[in-house]
Order: structure tokens, then C-alpha cells, then sequence
């Protein structure tokens, strides 16, 4: 994407006041998709269509809601959903725009968080945004893809599962933590990445070598940004005296905030082998030019007095077969672009050129 369509798409939120809901992003949203799901330790049911008429059996404090909205093509049904809970219409302005800066916000009745989930595909990082809202036994996702939290509703589906027992706050726990594991799938990618480039490094050298470790290092600088991001959001919520997430749940939040620390970790481990992959490229290349430049001059070194020989006498000698040879100027031509011709196929060989 250039830096023009980059500003267009931000530019189409200059002049409208604060809280107009305005689809913000780098790809066409999708159709917006929406699955109701309610749950208790005794019974489990799904709606695929969202019914404003019904907005007192999804209020249900004996159950819990799982409202998820996939694709945010349709920004009318986005704010009705969002009306029906009495959301404010910054909210739904930040939900709308998937460049939002990742962070939670406690608006007394409703928590409200951004988070980034990331996924490999074809060895590709693909970001999407994903924003909750938590309520009082209700939980709204929205997410860019139509790709729901498959295996989260497979654990809802089963009856003895810890998440059928809990309320909305452990619900949101078990997302952000799918989200967290996914981070360490992108973290061994990354550090296979390290270990190919530190295989070339050592064995291959060639000039897209450095290419690879900058476009690494802009990988990892992209990543460690956004652990740090995930990391500040988890501390918020393990740390927060908001009612809406009980005691039980904090301790559940802290063992995500550990595995943010983990990935933090090892994040800035990453960080020092790509400092080290691009200083041994350079010793690399310091000493591959050294060797260069000590068979140059030792070839130097063995012509310079056939030159200076040469040179001092201008090799006019009175018996010199050569300068009556018929063809004696073409074959010295010849023997010329022949000699340049072997230097340049010796130097490809020796990768020096």
C-alpha cells in the first residue's frame, strides 16, 4: 500500500465531528456476520441473526451472552448493536477504525479493549484488530475477518468445561489468551526466520542477504511493539477494581500477563541476534573484502616491474617478430579482451564482482 491510499483512507474521517462512525482501513470490510451464543452450566444455545425485539431474553443475568460481529461492512447494524447496550458513539467510532491504538477503557458500566490479533499464514503475518466489550454477564466482540474464535465455542459446546461454569469476565480471559497464543505461533516463525538468516550469514553471503535481516528487523521491531501493547492491556485488566471482573478471574489474568512477559522476553532475545546477524554480515564482508583486495595486490605486486620493465625500455627492440607478423595488431587485441575476459569469469568465481 503507498503512502497516498495510506492517507486517503485516514483522511476520510478529516471534518466530521467526534463520534461519526466511519469504517477506517487498509482492506474492503467484509459482510457483517453475527453470532448470539448463551450459555450456563445447564443448557448452551446459538443465534446466527441479531433481533433488537429480543434484547430482553440476551439481557438475561442467569446466562451469559456472547454477542460476536464478524466483517464490519454494515456500520447500521454495528450501531444498533451498540445503541441497544447504551455504548458511546466514540466507542463505535474506535471499533469502526482498525488503525485504533491498542488500549482499555473502563466507562464504569462497560469495559472496553483493543487488542491486535495476529495469525502465519504462507508465512506471511496477518493482523487483524479485534475489540470487546465487556458487560455485566454479556460479552460483545467485533473482528475484521469472518473467522470466529472456532476453538473457544468448540470448549462452550462441552458441558463440564471450566468457561460453561464462569461468567462473561472468564469468557474474555479465554479470548485474550487465544489471542496471546497465537503471538508465540508468530514468535517460533520469527525465530526460524533468525536461524535460516543465520545459516546464510555464514554460508551463502550474497547481497540480498542484508535485505533479508532488515526486512527481519522490521518483523521483530512491528512484533515487539505490539507485545508491548498486549502486555500494558493484560496488566490493565489483572490490575483493574472494576466489578465486572471478579477475583477469580484476576488470577487467571495474571498467568496471561505472564506468558506477556514470556513473550516480551524473548522478543528482546530476537532483538539481539538480529543486532548480532547484522554484525556478522559486516565482519563477513569486511573480511571477504580483505581477501579480495590481498589477491589484487598480490597480482599487482607481480606485474608492477614487468610494467616498470616494459615501461622504461617501451619495449622498441629491432628484432621483435611480432611487429612484422601479418596479423600481429588483431592478435594482440584478441589476447587483450581474452585476459579481461578470464579476470572478469575468475573474479564471478571467487563471487567478488
Amino acid at each position: 500500500m503507498s503512502m497516498t491510499e495510506h492517507q486517503k483512507k485516514i483522511s476520510s474521517k478529516s471534518g466530521l465531528p467526534p463520534g461519526i462512525p466511519v469504517y477506517i482501513g487498509d482492506k474492503k470490510p467484509i459482510t457483517t456476520h453475527v453470532t448470539i451464543i448463551q450459555y450456563d452450566e445447564k443448557g448452551y444455545s446459538e443465534e446466527l441473526k441479531w433481533d433488537p425485539e429480543n434484547l430482553n431474553q440476551v439481557q438475561k443475568k442467569d446466562e451469559v451472552t456472547w454477542i460476536h460481529v464478524s466483517g464490519l461492512e454494515d456500520i447500521i447494524q454495528i450501531e444498533n448493536i451498540c445503541h441497544a447496550f447504551d455504548i458511546h458513539p466514540l466507542v463505535i467510532e474506535d471499533i469502526l477504525n482498525t488503525k485504533s491504538r491498542e488500549k482499555v477503557e473502563d466507562f464504569g458500566t462497560y469495559l472496553f479493549t483493543i487488542l491486535s490479533k495476529i495469525a502465519i499464514a504462507d508465512k506471511i503475518i496477518i493482523e487483524e484488530q479485534v475489540t470487546f466489550i465487556l458487560l455485566n454477564q454479556i460479552l460483545i466482540s467485533f473482528s475484521e475477518s469472518d473467522t470466529p474464535f472456532s476453538l473457544i465455542i468448540d470448549h462452550i459446546h462441552h458441558q463440564n468445561g471450566k468457561i460453561r461454569q464462569s461468567g462473561s469476565d472468564y469468557l474474555l480471559y479465554t479470548l485474550i489468551d487465544t489471542i496471546v497464543d497465537n503471538y508465540f505461533i508468530v514468535l517460533e516463525q520469527l525465530e526460524d526466520t533468525a536461524d535460516e538468516l543465520d545459516i546464510d550469514v555464514l554460508t551463502i553471503m550474497s547481497s540480498e542477504t542484508i535485505g533479508h535481516i532488515q526486512s527481519f528487523k522490521r518483523d521483530l521491531a512491528w512484533f515487539r511493539r505490539h507485545i508491548w501493547s498486549l502486555r500494558n492491556i493484560v496488566n490493565h485488566l489483572e490490575r483493574t477494581d472494576s466489578h465486572l471482573v471478579n477475583k477469580q478471574t484476576h488470577l487467571y489474568m495474571r498467568d496471561v500477563y505472564d506468558h506477556t512477559l514470556n513473550l516480551s522476553e524473548e522478543a528482546e532475545a530476537l532483538r539481539d541476534t538480529a543486532e548480532g546477524l547484522m554484525e556478522i554480515y559486516l565482519s563477513n564482508l569486511s573480511n571477504n573484502t580483505n581477501e579480495i583486495m590481498k589477491v589484487l595486490t598480490q597480482i599487482a605486486v607481480i606485474f608492477i616491474p614487468l610494467s616498470f620493465v616494459t615501461s622504461f625500455y617501451g619495449m622498441n627492440f629491432e628484432y621483435m617478430p611480432e611487429l612484422h607478423h601479418p596479423h600481429g595488431y588483431p592478435i594482440v587485441i584478441g589476447a587483450m579482451v581474452a585476459v579481461v575476459v578470464i579476470m572478469i569469469l575468475f573474479f564471478k568465481t571467487k563471487k567478488w564482482i
